[in-house]
C-alpha cells in the first residue's frame, strides 16, 4: 500500500510543480508580509495599515470606517522593531490576517472509502486531479524575543486556511467485483467525476487538507458501479494558483 501510495502520489507532485513553473505564479500578500490592511483578528472588521519602515521594522497605523464606507488611516502609530528596547503596547506577539479567494489546483492521493456491498472499506490510491475554490484566511505571526544583548530577535510564520468546493477527474478500477451485473466480466480503468468539499492548511503556495466527497463514474457501466455517488473521504495535496 505504501509503495502504491508513493507511485501515484509522485506524478501528482510532478505535474503540479511543472503547472507552477508553467504559470509564473506571482508572489503576492498570501505569501509574503506586504504593505497593506489587514484584520487583528480572524473573523473581525477592525482594520489596520502595515508600513515597512525598513527590513526589522514595521509601523501599524489603525483604520477608522464609517457607516457610508469611507475609511481614514489614523495617527495612532505603533512601530515594531527589533531593535527597540520595549514595545508600548508590551505585546510580543502580533497577529495579522488577510481573507481572499483561493484558487487552487489539487490531487486527492489517499482516499478511503466505506464497506458497500460484499466489499469491505478499503484505501485507495487512484491518480485524480482537481480544481478548488474557496474562501481563505491568510495569517503572519510575528514574535520578539528578548536576546541577552537586551534587544528583540524578530520572528515570522505564515500559514494560510481554507475551505470551499472542488471538483474534478480521477480514475477508477472497475472489474466484475464492483459491478452489480453478473454477466459482466471486464476489468479496466474507468474515468471517474469527483466532487466535494475541502478543508486546507497552506504552507505558502503547497496545501495540506482532507476532503469529503463522490465519485461518479463516466461510462454505461455507471449505473451498476457500487460506488456511484457514494460517500468517500480523502488526503488531498493542493498548489496555490490565485
Amino acid at each position: 500500500m505504501i509503495h502504491t501510495f508513493i507511485k501515484n502520489l509522485l506524478p501528482a507532485v510532478i505535474f503540479m510543480c511543472s503547472f507552477s513553473s508553467c504559470l509564473v505564479l506571482k508572489e503576492n500578500a498570501k505569501y509574503n508580509f506586504n504593505d497593506g490592511e489587514y484584520s487583528t483578528k480572524r473573523f473581525s472588521r477592525e482594520k489596520v495599515y502595515v508600513l515597512h519602515v525598513d527590513e526589522d521594522t514595521i509601523a501599524v497605523f489603525p483604520i477608522q470606517e464609517f457607516k457610508d464606507s469611507t475609511a481614514i488611516i489614523t495617527s495612532k502609530r505603533v512601530n515594531y522593531t527589533s531593535m527597540q528596547r520595549r514595545f508600548k503596547d508590551k505585546k510580543l506577539q502580533h497577529n495579522f490576517y488577510k481573507p481572499s479567494f483561493d484558487f487552487d489546483v489539487m490531487t486527492i492521493p489517499l482516499k478511503y472509502r466505506p464497506a458497500t456491498s460484499n466489499i469491505p472499506n478499503q484505501l485507495v490510491t487512484n491518480f485524480n486531479g482537481a480544481l478548488f475554490g474557496g474562501y481563505r484566511i491568510d495569517e503572519y505571526k510575528l514574535t520578539y524575543r528578548r536576546t541577552p544583548l537586551n534587544i528583540y530577535k524578530q520572528t515570522s510564520k505564515h500559514f494560510g486556511y481554507s475551505g470551499g468546493l472542488f471538483v474534478g477527474l480521477g480514475s477508477a478500477l472497475i472489474n466484475p467485483w464492483v459491478i452489480r451485473d453478473p454477466h459482466f466480466d471486464l476489468e479496466y480503468e474507468g474515468v471517474t467525476l469527483i466532487s466535494g468539499v475541502s478543508a486546507n492548511i497552506a504552507m505558502d503556495k503547497i496545501s495540506f487538507g482532507v476532503a469529503f466527497g463522490f465519485d461518479h463514474l463516466l461510462d454505461k457501466n455507471a449505473g451498476d458501479w457500487i460506488y456511484q455517488g457514494k460517500p468517500s473521504i480523502g488526503f488531498t495535496l493542493g498548489l496555490d494558483l490565485y
